[in-house]
């Protein structure tokens, strides 16, 4: 748990700014101040200490995020073995099913998606933006799957249970049911509630320690992506590609 004490406000007011450039897709320093109701001469403090260090730019009287956030999340991505690992089985999987791909981690109760790739690709791609609630995605509820109902709880508290398609889950009594499921059947379905026409099975996989490190999941277009492919043939890709995968993990931890 973080200590609210130790929280120092003008930090996460330069996050405010970050994040509000990014949902709207760059900003005028008066269009910042009105979005998060500062004083212009606050939001000119925060963005010029941002851009001394690269992590917001201007374009005319613009304000974008910097590449200097893709330079970080390359280096959180390369220097975890784990991951490296997870990105190399995407790109098999994805060959194998000829269809999309994605590995992802959990971390402070939203999806955060690492790897991606299609079908045919060789080397796994990185999507930008994907950053996503839980109980709308297939790895997420898989992951949510492994947890224990106060864990669960927890983070719908922090979170709540967004609609982002008319097929979400919106409710506790329905996502704990969702739940239950996939801990009996062993793999979680977003059927288009996470993005329109979009149907995808995920999975968990879960450290030779028994720690949760994050998921796998496939998807396809729902005009291709029968209901026969999505509970039998994908999940046995997914199933044989998570087992190879662990094998691997287990064998570069022994040596």
């Amino acid at each position: 748990m973080t200590n609210d004490n130790q929280i120092l406000s003008t930090t996460e007011t330069s996050i405010r700014v970050i994040e509000e450039i990014q949902r709207q897709n760059g900003l005028r320093a008066n269009e910042l101040a009105e979005a998060l109701d500062l004083s212009i001469s606050t939001v000119y403090k925060h963005l010029s200490t941002l851009m001394k260090h690269s992590l917001i730019i201007r374009d005319g009287d613009i304000y974008q995020l910097g590449v200097r956030f893709y330079d970080l999340g390359m280096y959180v991505r390369g220097h975890n073995q784990l991951y490296r690992i997870a990105g190399k089985h995407v790109s098999q999987m994805a060959n194998q099913s000829n269809e999309e791909v994605d590995f992802g981690i959990e971390q402070n109760g939203r999806l955060i998606t690492l790897y991606d790739t299609i079908g045919g690709m060789s080397e796994p791609s990185h999507r930008p933006g994907y950053y996503q609630y839980l109980h709308t995605t297939a790895i997420g509820k898989s992951i949510l799957a492994k947890y224990n109902d106060e864990e669960i709880r927890a983070i719908i508290e922090k979170w709540g249970l967004p609609r982002v398609t008319d097929y979400s889950i919106t409710s506790r009594e329905a996502l704990f049911e969702e739940i239950e499921l996939v801990r009996n059947r062993g793999y979680a379905i977003n059927d288009q509630e996470s993005q329109s026409g979009k149907r995808v099975v995920g999975m968990a996989v879960e450290h030779p320690e028994g720690t949760v490190i994050g998921g796998f999941s496939i998807c396809g277009p729902e005009y291709r992506i029968s209901d026969d492919e999505l509970h039998q043939e994908l999940v046995t890709v997914l199933d044989d590609g998570i087992k190879n995968f662990k094998s691997e993990l287990e064998s570069q931890l022994t040596v």
